[in-house]
Order: structure tokens, then C-alpha cells, then sequence
């Protein structure tokens, strides 16, 4: 059977600043920020053949959204790959 999705090492990170507190913190912030690195995904593989059927479940906050939007080629991954019926989505 052929592959249709192939995803290898499938990473997502995002960049979030932190603020400081207090008026002192927040001027501080204006010249330089604190931030901090959230991921999202963190290496994922898997394949789904010609003619499977998948279900995507998980808790709230486990990624499955980011993971279906870099599957469509919305989001591009920090790191790994992504095939979508022999298709870079990247």
C-alpha cells in the first residue's frame, strides 16, 4: 500500500514573552524582553496508508490542531518532515 501522510520527527515551538511585574519590570521590558520557548508538538512520527481510517484524539492542549495545521500547510514545523500524498507541505 502506498503512504499518503509520512511524518518524521514532527516538532513545533513557539516563542512567548514573559513580562515582568510592576512598573520597573514593565519599563525594563521596553529595552529588553524575557522570552520563553512552549512546545507545542514534540517529535511525532507516524503514517497513514491508502485506505485507513485515522482518529485524531487527545486532551486539550496536546497539539492535535497544530499538528492537523502543519498537515495542511498552514503552519510550517520548527523541525521534522512532512509528506501529504508525496507532497512537501513545508
Amino acid at each position: 500500500m502506498e503512504k499518503v501522510i509520512d511524518v518524521q520527527s514532527l516538532r513545533k515551538d513557539f516563542k512567548s514573552h514573559s513580562s515582568r511585574s510592576g512598573l520597573k519590570g514593565a519599563f525594563r521590558d521596553l529595552f529588553t524582553r524575557n522570552y520563553k520557548v512552549i512546545s507545542a508538538v514534540k517529535d511525532i512520527s507516524f503514517t497513514v496508508n491508502e485506505g485507513e481510517m485515522v482518529g485524531y484524539i487527545g486532551e486539550n492542549g496536546a497539539g492535535k490542531s497544530t499538528s492537523i495545521k502543519m498537515l495542511t500547510g498552514i503552519l510550517t514545523p520548527t523541525s521534522g518532515t512532512v509528506r501529504v500524498n508525496g507532497m512537501d507541505s513545508t
